[in-house]
């Protein structure tokens, strides 16, 4: 009897066993099906979001690098012309008035020197046809950040006493204040699409007035005519000024973006009143920076300078710096600044504002003798 029960029992105990087995085989089946389902719809989901995220990532990230294209300095080439006059500026640099040894200088090169202003002239109005490459001109070589492509972007040389290269020496001489032989690069040169423009100007005197010619205009319209329209424009000018001498002349588009401070710059490293400070706190490396500097006064000009030069932060925000060195060594102490032969400034001779101007185009910056 009781082995009996026990047998059925255990049959009923295996029948049950086997269709638990059965339905968990089921249940796990369906379940793994569903999980797996679950899970492989997950991971195809996750991996087409990743593949999706990564594509648009990598959209950002291309549009990001787009953005930031820009040209990376790579060096300075001076032209042979520019050579010729660092090599013989201390031998040449006199305080005569007639500035004789230099004009003979200028006379034995005056061909090319004719050649040169021609070649700036043309390329003023119409680069491509200008042919730099073949003139006197020096150049800086930069490599697109992008497509890896080197481009040169010419400047003038520094030649002569660091004027217009036909000033005072030659026959038909060219005005002592005569701009023309600046070389201003054209806004697809230089300028990339996405850049902020500034001009900080530094002795700005009044928008078209100057000792040396209207200063602020001339940044304006100049570049203008290059393609490049400044978005902001912030001046310094020491003398006292009536408002009204200065604001009366701006244009109401230029005005709507000026600042005009009639107070005197410092130099000190942050102050409120340094232009540099406005530099380092308003622009970035990816904007077009024009600095202009020329208050007449030497040992604050040259600590300006300093910094600028001691500062490789300061050397990539800043593009263009025009700056007018007064020194000793140069006629223009005859026509205009006065007699600097006990100016107690570093870079104090003429000779020294060529070691001054290669030092900033050899660190990147476009350095310019201003009038």
């Amino acid at each position: 009897m009781r082995s009996a029960l026990r047998s059925r029992l255990a049959v009923a105990l295996i029948t049950c066993g086997v269709f638990t087995f059965v339905l968990g085989k089921l249940f796990d089946k369906a379940s793994r099906s569903k999980c797996t389902g679950y899970h492989s719809g997950g991971v195809i989901d996750k991996n087409v979001r990743r593949e999706r995220s990564l594509a648009v990532t990598t959209k950002d990230s291309d549009r990001v690098d787009e953005k930031q294209c820009d040209k990376q300095f790579i060096k300075y080439i001076p032209s042979v012309l520019e050579q010729k006059w660092s090599a013989e500026i201390k031998r040449v640099q006199s305080n005569d008035q007639a500035w004789s040894v230099g004009c003979e200088l200028v006379n034995q090169n005056v061909t090319q020197m004719q050649e040169l202003v021609s070649a700036i002239e043309r390329y003023a109005k119409e680069p491509v046809s200008a042919n730099l490459a073949s003139s006197e001109t020096s150049a800086f070589e930069y490599r697109d950040s992008c497509t890896g492509e080197h481009s040169l972007i010419h400047i003038e040389p520094l030649v002569s006493f660091l004027r217009h290269p036909l000033a005072l020496c030659s026959t038909n001489a060219a005005h002592i204040l005569d701009k023309s032989y600046l070389v201003v690069p054209h806004n697809n040169e230089i300028v990339s699409d996405n850049s902020r423009k500034w001009l900080f100007d530094a002795g700005a005197s009044t928008y078209d007035t100057g000792a040396g010619g209207a200063s602020q205009s001339w940044f304006v319209n100049t570049y203008r005519a290059r393609g490049i329209e400044f978005d902001r424009i912030i001046g310094w000018e020491a003398a006292k000024t009536e408002p009204s001498n200065q604001w009366d002349s701006v244009p109401a588009d230029v005005k709507r973006k000026t600042s005009w401070f009639n107070i005197p710059v410092t130099t000190g490293v942050g102050d409120a009143d340094n232009p540099l400070t406005y530099i380092q706190h308003l622009t970035k490396p990816e904007d077009f920076v024009v600095f202009k500097l020329d208050i007449d006064t030497p040992m604050v000009e040259i600590a300006l300078v300093k910094q600028l030069m001691a500062d490789s932060t300061l050397q990539e925000l800043v593009d263009e710096f025009y700056f007018e060195h007064h020194v000793s060594g140069s006629p223009m102490q005859w026509h205009g600044w006065g007699d600097l032969r006990n100016s107690e400034a570093e870079f104090s001779t003429l000779s020294e504002s060529y070691e001054l101007f290669t030092f900033l185009r050899e660190h990147g910056v476009r350095a310019h003798s201003w009038v």
